[in-house]
């Protein structure tokens, strides 16, 4: 048996096909190009899979897709509100630490506001790096979900009134 037929003899299990054909497609010269749907179907075709499981599998691919926009929206939502926070923070205290230091009062007060503060502050870096999945996470996207849903809604109501 030459090499050749010792290839062709060879079986893969479904992920190895994938994984090699997602190998094969970065590398592939035309990468950048996208491939259209009639691509697909013929793609689909040559590997025996029925047009109806390819519309299902379409179909969950967009929702998934729908879902990671979703949670990407999330992230930058939760990132500005962050941002947003370490900026008051900083502002504030810096302000605070300058009127301490420039009224010239012997007891440093301003550091009191920056610990507390900072306590609280600190939580609030913790739960932003550490907590980006469980319970409280979902809870939390949920919750922005559901704001965003009622935001558009309201706004569509206006439009429509207006």
């Amino acid at each position: 048996m030459n090499s050749s037929e010792r290839s062709l003899a060879r079986s893969y299990s479904q992920e190895d096909v994938q994984q090699i054909l997602n190998i094969a497609l970065a590398q592939h010269p035309s990468a950048d190009t996208e491939l259209s749907y009639k691509q697909l179907l013929e793609i689909a075709d040559e590997l025996r899979i029925a047009p109806d499981t390819l519309k299902l599998a379409e179909s969950q691919w967009l929702t998934q897709q729908g879902a990671t926009e979703k949670f990407q929206e999330f992230e930058a939502y939760r990132r500005s509100k962050f941002q947003n926070k370490l900026g008051k923070y900083t502002i504030t205290n810096t302000f605070l630490i300058a009127l301490n230091f420039l009224t010239g009062f012997g007891v440093p007060w301003s550091l009191y506001v920056l610990i507390f503060w900072g306590m609280g502050f600190g939580l609030d870096v913790w739960k932003f790096f550490s907590q980006r999945q469980g319970q409280a996470y979902n809870r939390a996207f949920q919750n922005w979900e559901r704001k965003q849903k009622i935001q558009k809604s309201i706004t569509g109501l206006i439009d429509k009134l207006v």
